[in-house]
């Protein structure tokens, strides 16, 4: 067995192999066939041939039929009566068997247009009657149209006898005829049994020598293919070695590549660690430049507010006459004024940039857009009546719901930052119009006014921590970053455009609309469909 696996599962394809083996199957297959093809031919043949002399003896055999028996046994005594007659119908078996000596005849047997028959050479079948449509070769031949059957060793024939030995059982129309042989009108109907034994022997010669012919045909043909698969498989093996030392020379190369980019890439992690961390230090210094500068002016404010309180309250002490009690109060006051507003900016600045680092985990829920951006409009023009004057509102809202899956207090936190920019930067009038835009999957949200416009060179820094392009004093640059991490933890995007000072501003931001899926399902991270 494993001899035998290893010759169908070869570690190496063997061309001649599998050419040899598939030929020997093919001319096997072939030869069985076409012997047998022309075994059935040869058949056919002698079937034909057979019928062909079963034909010219049925003619044969009625004209003798009629001269010997029919017409004399007429003339003699006036009707044919084999029924009750012996002597006629022992003259009639006498010439039968006359004109069947020496020939291939086994069986003979004349039916009369009714199916009775009337002889056999077989006595005892003489008086059987077949019934129309019992034997349809019997009726094709009663109606003047011969047939015939090959009837196999072993089987029966119409008559339900046994047959020993292969027979051709042919029935011909049986006509009525003069002396001179002339064909007048059907009478009965002939049948004659042909011996067919040798008919196996005939076909086994056929076969065999169908068969022969075929495996030298073919062995032929399969030694002359032999020699061209063995060239073929000559240059195969020799490309094939060619093309393995191909493979391991390139295998060596990819080995060496591989070596050379596991360096390269290590070289390069080393590199963007370097990156990562100068630009952990390039952002912690834009950080706490921003932080300084927007610390510092309050600062200062404080210092120098401190610095005149301690001049003044020495030089009253110094002077206690130089100053009345209501001078010394309101300097008093007016410093002190000065440092308390300088120190609640310091702690707005503190908390903006604690808020901005301790962002709180949003509460999703299916909220509509449309009705946040109602809400925050309202709540703004409500708190900022002196905005009215100024600034145009336009709000384009869709008529479909626009709904998302979000926490409402971020999103509203959003568009309140977005809008009070535009109030910024539309302090000395314009427009502000904001609409909805809902597609197949996602909603769009734009934020666009007339004012003040940005720089080209901002746009990409416009999201940095503390980076404004507010006066100082107006901004601490939070903001935005602010609306930048909400978005982005609602699996949404958020763009800026500009075409420069003086041309406005656009913000947009889109968010995925809610799916059929029920939002108690979500764990806090949107799929952006």
């Amino acid at each position: 067995m494993p001899t035998f696996k290893k010759i169908l599962h070869p570690e190496k394809f063997n061309l001649i192999l599998y050419y040899t083996l598939t030929s020997f199957v093919i001319i096997v297959i072939l030869s069985f066939v076409i012997g047998k093809v022309f075994a059935r031919l040869e058949t056919q043949e002698l079937v034909k041939r057979s019928e062909k002399y079963a034909h010219n003896f049925s003619t044969h055999i009625n004209y003798e039929l009629y001269k010997d028996f029919l017409i004399p046994t007429l003339k003699k005594s006036g009707k044919i009566d084999l029924e009750n007659n012996r002597r006629q119908l022992r003259k009639l078996d006498n010439t039968v068997r006359e004109n069947l000596y020496g020939l291939n005849i086994k069986k003979l047997y004349l039916y009369d247009l009714e199916g009775n028959i009337i002889y056999s050479t077989i006595s005892e079948h003489i008086g059987f009657a077949i019934n129309r449509g019992e034997n349809k070769k019997l009726d094709a031949a009663i109606n003047g149209i011969p047939a015939s059957a090959l009837r196999l060793s072993g089987t029966v024939d119409s008559k339900g006898a046994y047959v020993p030995e292969t027979l051709l059982e042919s029935y011909y129309p049986f006509y009525e005829m003069d002396a001179e042989g002339t064909k007048k009108a059907q009478v009965g109907v002939l049948e004659i049994y042909q011996d067919m034994s040798a008919l196996k022997k005939q076909i086994a010669k056929a076969h065999q020598k169908a068969t022969f012919m075929t495996g030298s045909a073919m062995g032929g043909l399969f030694i002359a293919l032999y020699l061209i698969v063995l060239k073929a498989s000559r240059i195969i093996n020799a490309r094939t070695r060619q093309l393995t030392e191909a493979r391991n020379t390139l295998e060596q190369h990819v080995e060496e590549r591989t070596l050379e980019i596991r360096e390269a890439y290590k070289k390069l992690q080393h590199t963007q660690r370097r990156l990562v961390q100068s630009e952990k230090l390039a952002s912690i210094g834009t950080l706490a430049t921003g932080l300084a500068h927007e610390i510092n002016n309050p600062l200062a404010s404080v210092a120098g507010c401190a610095e005149g309180l301690n001049e003044r309250l020495i030089s009253i002490l110094n002077h206690p006459g130089k100053y009345t009690e209501k001078e010394a109060l309101e300097i008093f006051s007016e410093y002190l004024k000065i440092i308390s507003n300088e120190t609640y900016r310091c702690k707005s600045i503190i908390s903006s940039l604690l808020n901005f680092s301790r962002q709180s985990e949003p509460h999703f829920e299916r909220i509509d857009i449309n009705n946040i951006i109602k809400d925050t409009i309202a709540s703004l023009q409500y708190h900022h009546p002196e905005n009215k004057a100024k600034q145009k509102i336009q709000v384009n809202l869709s008529e479909m719901p626009c709904e998302i899956i979000g926490d409402p207090q971020q999103i509203k936190q959003v568009f309140i930052n977005l809008i009070t920019n535009s109030f910024h930067a539309t302090e000395a009038g314009g427009e502000i119009i904001i609409a909805t835009l809902p597609k197949e999957t996602t909603v769009q949200i734009l934020f666009r006014d007339t004012g003040v416009g940005i720089k080209p060179e901002y746009l990409n820094r416009i999201f940095d921590p503390f980076f404004t392009t507010k006066p100082t004093g107006k901004g601490t640059g939070i903001g935005l970053s602010i609306c930048y991490g909400i978005v982005d933890m609602h699996n949404g995007r958020i763009d800026v455009f500009s075409e420069g000072e003086g041309k406005g501003a656009v913000f947009e931001i889109t968010f995925p609309l809610a799916g059929k899926q029920d939002h108690a399902e979500r764990t806090g991270s949107l799929p952006y469909e």
